[in-house]
């Protein structure tokens, strides 16, 4: 709790003026928002493993990042975790919240040493209400991140194991390596690629050694190295979860 309370507390203390008590100037686009913001020393540095908000909190702030990893989550009853989204650098986290009664319905955890502008739910509010069509783009790229997340976790709920942990690689890999040619490697721990494919952490092990054995994959010092993509995406897209290749 005390990881959460410091970032929000820091988060508040940026933005503890009053629009009376500074200057506002309404802005037409997402990127003037962010340049404003940045002057203005909305700029936090958070290491790895440190919670930005957790689920349930009021939602005080939304957050842009500037570099670095971050994943949202949610816990079950029985203290299973689930990933639902993973983010880097260009990603806005945590302004769901600003359609959903005003809390988070997830927690941000930092899992690579990261900087991220805090935009305060005062000062957004103020945007909106100045200019409509700044409403108008925000809320496109809130509709473009909801429609994302829910066919991700449509397709996670109902599939076999194989196809999940397919799924999981493939996220990974186009989130974290968007650009890169031939071979794809990515490090993410175990614990979070099992979490974000809704998997035990053994059964992904298990899993992530046939892949392995079918040359899909090599593991090389902790790194996951995708070898053949086509391979994996036909795990994800057939009707059995077999490479029958």
């Amino acid at each position: 709790m005390k990881k959460v309370m410091f970032i929000e507390e820091e988060a508040d203390c940026k933005h503890s003026l009053t629009p009376a008590m500074h200057s506002f100037n309404p802005v037409t686009t997402v990127d003037e928002l962010l340049k404003t913001q940045v002057n203005d020393g909305n700029v936090i540095s958070i290491k790895k493993k440190r919670i930005i908000y957790a689920e349930g909190k009021t939602a005080a702030s939304i957050f842009y990042i500037l570099k670095g990893k971050v994943k949202t989550s949610k816990w079950n009853e029985e203290g299973k975790e689930l990933i639902t989204g993973l983010y880097h650098e260009g990603d806005f986290i945590g302004f769901n919240a600003l359609l959903d009664g005003g809390r988070y319905r997830e927690t941000a955890e930092v899992i690579e040493d990261a900087e991220l502008i805090i935009i305060s739910r005062t000062d957004l509010e103020l945007h909106f209400e100045y200019n409509s069509s700044f409403l108008r783009k925000f809320l496109d790229i809130l509709a473009g991140n909801i429609a994302e997340k829910q066919e991700q976790m449509l397709r996670m709920a109902y599939s076999p194991l194989r196809k999940k942990v397919a799924e999981a690689l493939l996220i990974t890999c186009k989130k974290y390596n968007p650009t890169n040619q031939g071979e794809l490697s990515m490090s993410i721990s175990r614990c979070n690629l099992a979490a974000l494919a809704g998997v035990a952490k053994e059964s992904l092990i298990r899993t992530l050694g046939d892949l392995r054995d079918e040359k899909i994959i090599q593991i090389k010092e902790g790194k996951i190295i995708i070898t053949d993509i086509r391979k994996l995406e036909h795990l994800i897209y057939c009707s059995d979860g077999k490479p029958n290749i």
